[in-house]
């Protein structure tokens, strides 16, 4: 008998419950400078220049000590889906970090609203999800949101069946219609595997 297709919330946690290692294993990240090159690509998209900042989806709270070493006065909150992720942020010392249930709306509004590695997956009950959710993230943004997604143009040896594979161009008309204000960097990444859209007040 064939087992039921998990939600989008239930195939997340079962992800990131089979990493172990550093912290950036356990985000399921390939490699710490694959995960820097993504945090650098959300705060040069954004413009980050110090201001309070949601990391929406913030896993074990890389992207809070990657802030601290730009040496710009910030305030951080961290939510993310996993109560596992948000015990291991705590633990390193994250501070204002809790969970937040899939399709939950966040806390508050920010300068700035970060969203690096949650639209990993696909969803097929509701294949625009990400749409929505990047429409929240800039209504509960003072400056700019920025999320990074997997590539469209990624190579098919290098894709997973289960996984979100955005169009930049998409992305694009999606972005214009709330803002003239956006950019999309799809040059950081080896192979244009990935790319980061920012929606700019």
């Amino acid at each position: 008998m064939t087992e039921p297709p998990q939600d989008r919330a239930h195939r997340i946690a079962a992800f990131h419950a089979g990493l172990d290692g550093p912290p950036w294993r356990v985000a399921g990240w390939g490699s710490e400078a694959l995960q820097r090159v993504r945090f650098e690509a959300l705060t040069r998209a954004a413009g980050y220049a110090g201001g309070t900042v949601l990391d929406w989806g913030c896993g074990p709270g890389d992207l809070y000590f990657h802030l601290r070493r730009m040496n710009l006065p910030f305030q951080y909150t961290g939510v993310d889906l996993d109560p596992r992720m948000v015990e291991r942020a705590a633990a390193r010392g994250v501070p204002n970090v809790s969970r937040l249930p899939l399709g939950a709306p966040p806390p508050g509004r920010h300068d700035y609203v970060f969203a690096s590695g949650i639209f990993q997956f696909a969803d097929p009950d509701d294949p625009l999800y990400y749409l929505d959710t990047l429409e929240q993230a800039y209504d509960i943004s003072w400056r700019a949101v920025a999320a990074n997604f997997l590539s469209a143009q990624r190579p098919d040896a290098a894709r997973a069946e289960d996984e979100l594979y955005a169009d930049p161009s998409v992305l694009g008309r999606f972005a214009a219609a709330l803002t003239d204000r956006w950019r999309i960097d799809h040059a950081y990444h080896p192979q244009g595997a990935d790319f980061t859209i920012a929606l700019i007040h």
